[in-house]
């Protein structure tokens, strides 16, 4: 620090004694750098926390006043804060002359800030200032002022706390309504960052849960607890669909709790509730729409990957079908549970597991739109259309069981693939041949079971061809396998070679 400050004073001097009239504009020009150098690196040290001792010892050998520190503060640009910060560190000097210099200065500053207010930024300055004007003597209605003008200017976050216990009743009501005032006038993005922020900290899986199912014993009460959780946006109803389809049986009996939290609500109607076993589904979405008429419930759907969602049965599996059709007449939207690899695997799995298996008037696939084609020729008499749920020719379906399987859940997967592969393997083989991953695990898996099924099926001919123009490299990969397993496979490998090169010369 001496040695930059010695480097300071002879690039001042030198410039100072070559002044003459020729380079007197460059000369200045240099002054204004070194003065801008001088000025940062000084509002840096300022706010480091031994600032007082730096500065009281750099003016050792200064004979000080209030002016030389006026003009000290106004050729290094310092606003009415740091003013005040400059007669504040003198105060902590040995010097009584410094510690008075200090105190004059620092007064007439907070007067000048009284008499023309302007913002603060340093909760720490403020601090400081009213601990100063607290303790010295005689000072009572200048820190009256001072914290009369605080309330009037805009002060930062964290600020408005720390001055809070120090205004007077009538000031804390002014800035409540002042806040109220601003938070209506904030533009439209800041009010939906206040509703994320606020969504974010309510928990309506455990509200909900606490209170039981005696929520939904009529639509009164159920609207009065729901309105807790407004605006109902979708993220809210996805959570809420969630956790009723997660605790529809075994929640235990929380009708204490529920009467307690309608008493809290200023509630009348407590009078003899009925016991409910589960939640009333009917009720619940009949309240969310009155309170959120405009909801997408596509969306809603579209939300339930988030964290906590999770099937633990078939009973709740049925119980959330039922909930969607009762809110929504369209069909289940496929693409939000397999679309892609959601973020919380383990409640996709969980959802996919039951979908799957589910009879076609709880839950279908059938309108998937991109379906594995129908063709009698090749799947005989084994896949009927009406007694099953068109799981396994949906390609999005089996697209996003290979992902997962690739991506450590391939148990899961397998115990979803045990029926198919039981009782129609050429059918899930020739879906899975549409699919195209980076390693083809699950892909090579069913083929290593199913393919030798087929080739040893004299009317299977027609499948491995149809797997030929799907995926030809699938189908010799098959013929690998077949003849791994059993080398004397290899007359029929050629046999069907044979016929799939004369059907194709045929086509």
């Amino acid at each position: 620090m001496t040695h930059s400050s010695a480097a300071f004073a002879n690039q001042i001097r030198f410039l100072l004694q070559s002044l003459n009239e020729e380079n007197a504009d460059h000369v200045f020009e240099e002054l204004r750098e070194v003065e801008a150098i001088f000025a940062s690196l000084f509002k840096y040290i300022f706010d480091r926390p031994n600032f007082c001792t730096i500065f009281c010892q750099s003016l050792r050998s200064t004979a000080i006043s209030e002016r030389f520190l006026e003009n000290l503060s106004n050729t290094l640009h310092f606003s009415a804060c740091e003013k005040i910060g400059i007669g504040l560190a003198l105060l902590d000097s040995e010097h009584l002359e410094f510690r008075t210099c200090g105190k004059n200065f620092c007064m007439a500053q907070i007067e000048e800030l009284c008499a023309n207010p302007v913002p603060m930024k340093s909760v720490e300055q403020i601090q400081n200032i009213i601990m100063y004007l607290h303790q010295a003597e005689g000072l009572y209605p200048l820190l009256d002022s001072f914290i009369q003008m605080l309330s009037l200017v805009h002060l930062e976050r964290g600020a408005s706390f720390v001055l809070a216990p120090l205004l007077s009743d009538e000031l804390r009501k002014a800035n409540l309504l002042g806040d109220l005032d601003l938070f209506c006038e904030s533009r439209e993005n800041d009010f939906d960052a206040i509703l994320a922020e606020m969504e974010k900290e309510r928990n309506v899986d455990n509200i909900m849960m606490e209170l039981g199912y005696g929520c939904t014993v009529n639509a009164l009460q159920c609207k009065e607890i729901l309105c807790l959780f407004l605006p109902l946006t979708e993220a809210t109803i996805s959570r809420l669909l969630g956790t009723v389809a997660r605790t529809q049986a075994g929640l235990g009996d929380n009708q204490n709790t529920f009467v307690e939290s309608l008493s809290a609500l200023g509630s009348n109607s407590l009078s003899e509730l009925p016991l409910l076993s589960s939640w009333n589904i009917e009720i619940l979405i009949d309240s969310v729409k009155q309170l959120a008429p405009g909801t997408n419930w596509i969306g809603v759907i579209e939300k339930l990957d988030h964290e906590g969602f999770y099937v633990p049965n078939y009973d709740a599996f049925s119980f959330l079908m039922a909930a969607y059709r009762h809110a929504c007449p369209d069909q289940f939207p496929l693409h939000a549970i397999c679309g892609s690899v959601w973020k919380n695997v383990q409640g996709q799995l969980s959802f996919l597991k039951y979908a799957v298996s589910a009879p076609p008037e709880i839950f279908t696939f059938a309108h998937s739109a991109r379906q594995l084609a129908y063709v009698d020729a090749v799947y005989g008499h084994k896949f009927q259309l009406g007694h099953a749920n068109h799981a396994w020719l949906c390609l999005d379906l089996l697209s996003v069981l290979c992902q997962l399987a690739e991506r450590g859940h391939g148990s899961s997967v397998q115990s979803m693939l045990e029926y198919p592969l039981k009782h129609y393997p050429e059918i899930l083989l020739l879906g899975l041949a549409h699919i195209n991953t980076a390693y083809n695990v699950l892909q090579y898996e069913v083929s290593s079971i199913a393919f030798p099924l087929i080739v040893g099926n004299s009317m299977g001919n027609g499948m491995i061809l149809h797997l030929w123009h799907v995926n030809p490299d699938l189908v010799l990969r098959g013929f690998v396998d077949v003849h791994i397993i059993d080398p004397n496979n290899m007359t029929r490998i050629l046999d069907i070679c044979k016929e799939l090169k004369m059907k194709n010369r045929g086509e």
